[in-house]
C-alpha cells in the first residue's frame, strides 16, 4: 500500500535494479466484511489485511520496534503503527473500490483502526463507510481489491462475510493473472530504472490482477 512504499522502497531499492519490479513485493491477505444496516442497505465494508511475513519485518525493524527480538510488540509501539495506518496520503484510497451501475461509491477513509502483531505478521483491521448507502437488489454492485501499480498483491483468502442480511451472496470471477502478467511486463518494459527507483513510477495495472467481486442480495418479496 502508497502510505508503506517509501520504508519498504528504502530496503528494497537494491532488487528494482535487477528489474524484480516485475512481481509485488509487498503480499497481503484480505478479508472482507459486507455490513448492511436496518433497513438492508450497504453502509460499509469491514477489512482486514494481514501483511507477509517478510514485510512485516521490514516494516518492525525500520520502524525499530521488537529489538528484543521476542515477538511481542508494546502497547506503544502497537500505537505507533495504528497511528501510521490511520493517516492515509490524500492521494490513497485504499486500494478498495466499489462501483454501483460502473459509477465509483465514495467510501470514508480508515474507520476503527486496529493493528495486531501476531506469528511475526501485521494484521490491520479498518472500516470504510459508505458515504451513501445503497440496495445492491437496486444496482449492481461490483468490488475489487488491489494497488493500482501491482506494488502489494492482494490475495482474497477465507469466506467473504456479510452481516445484517441473509438473503446475499458474493460472486467471485478470478482474475486471468496470465494474461495480467503479460500487460504488466509490456508497460514495466516502457519505464527505466531511473523512472522506478527516483520516480517511483509503475505501470497502473494492478486492477487487471484482481478478483472481481459482485455483490447480489434478494428482491424484497
Amino acid at each position: 500500500m502508497r502510505c508503506l512504499r517509501p520504508v519498504l522502497l528504502s530496503l528494497l531499492s537494491v532488487l528494482a535494479l535487477a528489474r524484480a519490479e516485475a512481481h509485488p513485493h509487498v503480499f497481503i491477505d484480505t478479508g472482507l466484511t459486507f455490513r448492511f444496516d436496518g433497513e438492508g442497505r450497504l453502509g460499509a465494508v469491514s477489512v482486514v489485511w494481514a501483511f507477509d511475513d517478510f514485510s512485516s519485518m521490514l516494516m518492525v525493524e525500520d520502524m525499530e520496534m521488537d529489538k528484543d527480538g521476542d515477538g511481542v510488540l508494546t502497547d506503544d509501539e502497537i500505537a505507533r503503527l495504528t497511528a501510521m495506518f490511520s493517516d492515509w496520503p490524500e492521494d490513497f484510497a485504499g486500494d478498495l473500490y466499489l462501483t454501483r451501475d460502473g459509477k465509483p461509491v465514495a467510501l470514508s477513509g480508515p474507520l476503527e483502526v486496529a493493528v495486531r502483531y501476531q506469528q511475526g505478521r501485521i494484521v490491520v483491521t479498518h472500516i470504510r463507510a459508505l458515504l451513501d448507502r445503497i440496495r445492491p437488489e437496486d444496482e449492481r454492485i461490483e468490488v475489487q481489491v488491489y494497488d493500482p501499480t501491482y506494488y502489494t498483491f492482494y490475495d482474497l483468502v477465507g469466506t467473504l462475510e456479510i452481516r445484517g442480511r441473509d438473503d446475499c451472496r458474493v460472486q467471485i470471477e478470478k482474475a486471468d493473472i496470465a494474461a495480467a502478467q503479460r500487460k504488466y511486463g509490456d508497460e514495466l518494459a516502457k519505464l527505466t530504472n531511473d523512472e522506478i527507483m527516483d520516480q517511483g513510477k509503475y505501470p497502473d495495472v494492478g486492477g487487471d490482477f484482481a478478483d472481481d467481486m459482485r455483490l447480489e442480495c434478494a428482491r424484497p418479496s
